[in-house]
C-alpha cells in the first residue's frame, strides 16, 4: 500500500523561503531507497545543492520520515517492484513540483556474501526480482516524465565488483551487471531525447551493505586487508558517494552519459 509522508514545513527555512518565490523554480530529484546509509546522505546532499528532494523507502518508516524532517523532504513508501505504483509515485513528484530532473536508483536489497554453490534458487531469484525489476520500474516511469521535456539524469548506484569480481558477492555483481546494461542502453537511445543516464560504482563504503559487514561480519584482520589492498588505504563515505552521484545529474555533467564513475578509492585498478 503506498503511503505519503509530507515533511514539516518549518523543517528548511531556505527551501520554504524558495518555494515561496516559485514553487517550480527549484530542481527536483527522486531518490529510490533513500532511506539506507548512503540513500539518506544522497538525499542530503541533494537538499544541501538546493534541489526539492523526494524519496522513497520500502519498509524504515522510522528512519526516513525522521530523515524527511531532517532535510525538508517528501517521502513515499513504495516497493519498487510494483511497477504501477513506482509510476504513481514518479509521476506524482513530477506534477507536485512541476518538473523532475533526476531520479537516482539508490534501493538494493539486504543479502549475506556466499559462494554461488551455497545459494538457493529463490534467494537469486528474490535478490533479482528487487534489484533489477526494481530499477527498471523507477527508470521506465522517469522516461515517460523525462520525454515530456525531452531533458532528465538518471543515476544509478552500482558496484566496483564488475570490475574487479570477488568471491563470495555474486548476489551483488550479477545484479548490478544486469543494471549496467539497462543503463547504458537508455543512455544510448535516449540521448536524442536530452535524457542523460549514468552509474557509480562502489568500492568499500562505511555505510549501507558494506558498512552492516564492517561493523557486524567482517574481522578487524579482514577489514585492514582490504585497506591495504585500496590504494587510498581505507573506506570510503557515504558522503563521497553522495557527491559522485550529484555530479552526473548537475550541469557539470551534461556531456556526460552511458558511463560508469568509480568511487572506490582505486581499488578496481
Amino acid at each position: 500500500m503506498l503511503t505519503h509522508y509530507h515533511a514539516p514545513e518549518r523543517q528548511n527555512f531556505l527551501n520554504q523561503n524558495m518555494d515561496d518565490i516559485n514553487p517550480h523554480s527549484r530542481k527536483t530529484v527522486l531518490v529510490g531507497g533513500g532511506s539506507g546509509g548512503i540513500g539518506s546522505a544522497i538525499c542530503s546532499e541533494f537538499a544541501r545543492r538546493g534541489y526539492a528532494v523526494s524519496f522513497t523507502y520500502r519498509s524504515s518508516r522510522a528512519k526516513a520520515c525522521a530523515l524527511a524532517s531532517q532535510i525538508g523532504a517528501d517521502v513515499h513508501a513504495l516497493d519498487l517492484t510494483d511497477a504501477e505504483a513506482t509510476a504513481r509515485v514518479v509521476a506524482a513528484v513530477a506534477a507536485k513540483h512541476g518538473r523532475l530532473d533526476a531520479v537516482v536508483d539508490a534501493a538494493g536489497p539486504r543479502f549475506e556474501m556466499s559462494y554461488v554453490s551455497k545459494l538457493s534458487p529463490k534467494v537469486w531469484a528474490d535478490t533479482f526480482a528487487v534489484d533489477v525489476n526494481g530499477c527498471f520500474n523507477l527508470f521506465r516511469a522517469a522516461l515517460d516524465e523525462f520525454r515530456k521535456v525531452k531533458a532528465g539524469a538518471l543515476v544509478s548506484v552500482s558496484t566496483c565488483a564488475l570490475r574487479r569480481p570477488p568471491k563470495a558477492d555474486v548476489l551483488s555483481a550479477a545484479p548490478k551487471a544486469a543494471i549496467d546494461m539497462l543503463v547504458k542502453c537508455i543512455a544510448k537511445e535516449e540521448g536524442r531525447n536530452g535524457i542523460r543516464a549514468n552509474l557509480v560504482d562502489l568500492g568499500f563504503i562505511d555505510a549501507g551493505i558494506a558498512g552492516h559487514h564492517i561493523e557486524h561480519v567482517w574481522s578487524p584482520a579482514l577489514q585492514e586487508a582490504i585497506k591495504q589492498d585500496t590504494p587510498i588505504r581505507r573506506f570510503g563515505s557515504a558522503e563521497e558517494v553522495a557527491k559522485a552521484v550529484a555530479f552526473p545529474c548537475s550541469e557539470d555533467a551534461s556531456f556526460i552519459t552511458g558511463e560508469s564513475i568509480a568511487v572506490d578509492g582505486g581499488y578496481h585498478l
